[in-house]
């Protein structure tokens, strides 16, 4: 929360974040199960609200959010955009053609959701596109983050908001820095923040990497690549101790 309110209003074209599930909120779980009760996760939706109105406040009127989830925390999500007076305009589904692992007594889950919410200008050119995405995917991580998602998945969320080169993707919670390459790949600008030390320099690593590569997916109205992909500035740290990661032009 303290990175956030640092970025100027209207100065992001789109935010794609995995943020914390908060799944087990509060004292006490209902039926010793993982999810807390009712009233814990409405309170998490206070938080998850806060964070809202300043992915809503750095957004341009262009510009859209995407968030990760499971339908546990769809209620979550519901209340904290509720709250936040921001529309939920899709479900994205993304089928990982693999199946996770699950108790005896439910299905094994093969899907995780990602929530659109977006800004009153923006408009996703392509209208075939559809709400289930199929992008395989495995408990054994590249990089060893529990909740890291694949490269192409972001990459293809970025292609359907036919962002063009230099805009700017904003990832609050980073975490082993998919976004950020995406980004790099998209011939994007980024900025990141993660709060675990040992991810955030994860991150670094991989979106260095990835920008020395220069971008490698181009779509109709961004056909051409910008030189070398986008420029790198070192990370800094807020008086919190979380760090951002900025990349963007010149350093």
């Amino acid at each position: 929360m303290e990175v956030l309110p640092t970025i100027p209003a209207a100065s992001v074209d789109c935010v794609i974040t995995d943020p914390p599930y908060i799944l087990a909120a509060g004292s006490s779980n209902h039926q010793n199960g993982k999810t807390g009760t009712w009233a814990d996760m409405m309170n998490a939706a206070y938080w998850y609200s806060a964070w809202y109105q300043q992915v809503w406040r750095v957004l341009k009127n262009t510009g859209s959010f995407w968030t990760f989830c499971n339908w546990k925390t769809m209620p979550i999500i519901q209340k904290a955009a509720f709250d936040a007076q921001i529309s939920i305009q899709s479900v994205l589904v993304w089928d990982k053609k693999w199946i996770g692992p699950g108790g005896h007594q439910g299905l094994r889950p093969r899907y995780e959701n990602v929530a659109l919410l977006t800004k009153e200008n923006f408009r996703i050119p392509d209208r075939s596109t559809p709400d289930i995405w199929e992008s395989l995917w495995s408990a054994i991580k590249p990089t060893g983050h529990p909740a890291e998602k694949p490269v192409d998945l972001i990459a293809k969320i970025i292609q359907a908001c036919e962002l063009q080169s230099g805009s700017v993707v904003l990832d609050p919670f980073m975490g082993s820095g998919t976004t950020g390459v995406a980004s790099m790949e998209c011939d994007c600008e980024f900025i990141g923040s993660e709060q675990d030390t040992k991810w955030f320099k994860v991150a670094e690593t991989r979106i260095q990497a990835a920008q020395s590569q220069g971008a490698k997916w181009f779509s109709a109205r961004n056909p051409t690549p910008h030189e070398g992909g986008r420029g790198y500035r070192p990370p800094t740290t807020g008086e919190s101790g979380a760090q951002i990661s900025f990349i963007g032009e010149g350093g």
